[in-house]
């Protein structure tokens, strides 16, 4: 009897051993990566705009704002937060001033304002709502600052 309660208990313990849940191991970070507070300017519009969908560099308010309205925002699922893309809807060519704000723990930097021309019927990519950076996420804010029908001649 106590050899039969042995292997009960034996075969019990095995089973239950083998059904251990499996430890995780945390997350290493890439020692290689800069700190987020050490980003530069540049150093952050290469990882927002990695696949040179970032415009050209711009300032203030440069277009008013009577196209703005023909300006759609289009969201995609994306591996990190949602790629974003607008689509000029009307049938002259738009350019627009957009900002991208963000908040980086101790950078000094908080946006980057880019220019853009779109063509009609255009769809062009802005970049992603958030930055996965070094096992982190980041909001990305994009605000339209400024849209307006091109002028003849330019």
């Amino acid at each position: 009897m106590r050899l039969k309660l042995f292997l009960l208990l034996s075969c019990l313990a095995m089973s239950l051993s083998s059904c251990k849940t499996e430890k995780k191991t945390p997350e290493t970070k890439d020692s290689s990566l800069k700190h987020i507070s050490e980003l530069t300017y540049m150093d952050i519009y290469r990882l927002l705009y990695n696949n040179n969908n970032g415009g050209f560099d711009a300032h203030g308010d440069l277009y008013g704002q009577e196209a703005a309205s023909f300006l759609n925002l289009v969201e995609e699922p994306s591996q990190c937060g949602k790629s974003l893309y607008l689509v000029n809807t009307s049938d002259k060519t738009i350019e627009l001033a957009l900002e991208a704000t963000f908040n980086f723990p101790s950078n000094p930097n908080n946006e980057i304002v880019r220019a853009y021309k779109i063509q009609p019927s255009e769809k062009i990519s802005i970049g992603n709502s958030m930055l996965c950076y070094d096992n982190e996420e980041y909001l990305i804010g994009k605000k339209i600052i400024s849209a307006g029908f091109q002028k003849p001649n330019q």
